[in-house]
């Protein structure tokens, strides 16, 4: 059929041929093989030239948008696939949807126009539901916890920091042992979250379980206490970064160095759109172009108390 279409274009089977690529007997061949399978004649060959006969003449409208449709949904196909368009249902933990995705949200939607984000902010386990019964088509998360019949990839190791006021004498320092902050007066994270596992690990691989002074649930509020000079506060170097406080410090904590994973979620076993590729490979240059979380959140330093 792009034989014929090619022929009835160029009025000549030698152009035509050159043109898809072919020699003038094979595409002469093909358009006998089309005329016998229709049982009727489609060119008179006047000359050198190739003139459509009636049957002709009314066929070819009728392929050329065949292949015009078929051409658009090529097209189509192709760009879902080289993340050109398409939509993308994110599901993310709170923090994450409201201190770093919607910057990297705006910069991505402005290089990619014709992919439309869509988020949803969830807890970590009802984020691996919504990936798992298709609601979300990728989650992103931190992994603290395993998750069965789901795909993860690592996109960025996010450090643990120590978070304090800027005039605290650990302020100014380029590292803190974990087992120095046992006697300070910690805010930590309420029991059962991530972050609280991770730092009563981090002690207990020391030999010490500190009496925190305040146990919070949003890590909103345990900056507000650290800024206030209540205490001192253990959290992951992108909430440090992407926190609005001014008066807060962030050293890394060393002895040992810990990190925690922010991680895509996928189904098991299946292959991820061009769309959601393209969003992941953006998530991850967004930390690369902006030297890193940790390094934004270890030189984030606010003006001393006076």
């Amino acid at each position: 059929m792009r034989a014929f279409v090619a022929a009835a274009r160029e009025g000549s089977v030698t152009r035509a041929a050159q043109q898809l690529h072919l020699t003038p007997s094979a595409l002469s061949m093909l358009i006998r093989g089309l005329e016998g399978e229709l049982a009727v004649r489609l060119f008179d060959r006047v000359s050198r030239r190739m003139e459509l006969t009636d049957a002709g003449r009314d066929l070819l409208p009728a392929l050329e948008g065949v292949f015009t449709q078929l051409d658009a949904a090529f097209d189509h196909a192709r760009s879902l696939n080289e993340g050109r368009r398409g939509r993308l249902a994110v599901a993310t933990s709170p923090l994450l949807a409201a201190e770093l995705m919607p910057r990297v949200m705006a910069s991505f939607q402005a290089s990619h126009p014709a992919i439309q984000v869509v988020l949803m902010d969830l807890g970590v386990e009802a984020i691996a539901d919504a990936v798992k019964n298709g609601r979300a088509d990728v989650g992103i998360c931190t992994a603290d916890t395993d998750m069965p019949g789901l795909d993860l990839l690592v996109l960025h190791q996010d450090r643990m920091m120590l978070a304090c006021p800027p005039d605290h004498p650990l302020a100014s320092r380029r590292a803190v042992r974990w087992r120095e902050v046992v006697g300070e007066p910690l805010v930590l994270m309420q029991a059962g979250t991530g972050l609280r596992a991770i730092a009563d690990r981090a002690f207990a691989d020391l030999g010490e379980k500190p009496v925190p002074l305040h146990e919070v649930a949003q890590v909103s509020t345990a900056v507000g206490l650290v800024e206030a000079g209540l205490g001192l506060a253990i959290l992951p170097a992108y909430a440090l970064a992407a926190s609005r406080a001014a008066e807060v410090a962030a050293v890394p904590l060393t002895e040992p160095v810990v990190h925690r994973d922010i991680v895509a979620v996928s189904p098991a076993g299946r292959s991820q759109s061009g769309a959601c590729e393209a969003f992941l490979a953006h998530f991850r240059k967004a930390f690369t172009e902006s030297g890193g979380a940790q390094v934004a959140a270890s030189r984030r330093r606010g003006p001393a108390r006076k």
